[in-house]
């Protein structure tokens, strides 16, 4: 259920966004579901705002979006790229900054916005190579402007990470020592 757009309320449990599209492979991190002005929202009325650490909507706070297998966060995936479509009032030159991180948290590229109110175009990153996550960011330079909404959240294709998991490496620990003992017990028959 969304809450109130305007910064400062408090996000009740039913409007926090987490794993509610992780059948997509995408996690949201310290996002709320909000409802914007009528006209506000290029996919209608709702959209997504930061949460604070007190659990307030919080337009500077980063909103973090991490890529999965789709139905499985236990399998770590890349894009290459990330976009979303800004509410479309405002002109406040609001700073947003979108960020790519890798597998390793290493930032991988970085694009900023200015906030002019006639976003028309998704805001997007992309020709960065692979990414693993991504954070979108705001410097609100005008804290009642309400922020910057995220909508339409778009991503290309998710690739599954070639990283090897613990169970990997037990098992060819485990057949290396088979090896070793065939080996052994070879050169005690002989």
């Amino acid at each position: 259920m969304p809450t109130s757009y305007m910064q400062g309320t408090i996000v009740p449990v039913s409007a926090q966004v987490t794993d509610q599209y992780l059948s997509a492979g995408l996690v949201v991190g310290r996002a709320a579901l909000v409802v914007l002005p009528s006209g506000s929202a290029p996919s209608g009325i709702n959209a997504l705002a930061g949460i604070g650490g007190d659990g307030r909507i919080d337009y500077d706070t980063p909103v973090s979006f991490s890529f999965f297998a789709a139905g499985n966060s236990g399998v770590i995936g890349t894009t290459d790229f990330f976009g979303y479509s800004a509410d479309l009032f405002g002109s406040s030159g609001n700073i947003i900054t979108i960020s790519a991180y890798g597998l390793d948290g290493s930032l991988v590229g970085q694009v900023s916005y200015t906030e002019t109110g006639n976003f028309t175009a998704p805001l997007t990153i992309s020709g960065v190579g692979q990414f693993h996550s991504v954070t979108v960011d705001q410097t609100l330079f005008n804290t009642n402007s309400g922020g910057i909404a995220l909508d339409l959240i778009q991503f290309g294709n998710i690739s599954i990470a070639a990283v090897s998991e613990p169970q990997t490496y037990a098992m060819l620990l485990a057949g290396l020592g088979l090896l070793g003992f065939m080996a052994f017990q070879k050169k005690q028959n002989t």
